[in-house]
């Protein structure tokens, strides 16, 4: 059984549905990160880590944060960078 949580049309045009489809993205986990970079037109993304390991990271898409990374998402890519 499935049920819907979340839905808007796509003439929704009040503040709140604005807001929503501007807001980043929480990449949490290795394979959201995967698949959300896999989508995006990686010539256009930078993803930024704070030398700190305890800050949370972004991507940025034309100096735009499109999501932000904590978590499993962000010790993945600490681990590739190699710290």
């Amino acid at each position: 059984m499935s049920s819907t949580i979340y839905n808007t049309k796509a003439n929704f045009s009040h503040s709140t549905g604005s807001f929503l489809r501007s807001a980043p993205v929480e990449l949490t986990t290795r394979a959201g990160y995967e698949d959300f970079i896999r989508k995006q037109n990686t010539a256009d993304i930078s993803t930024i880590l704070e030398k700190d390991n305890g800050s949370q990271g972004y991507i940025l898409k034309n100096n735009e944060v499109i999501a932000t990374v904590s978590g499993e998402a962000k010790d993945y890519l600490y681990e590739l960078a190699g710290n």
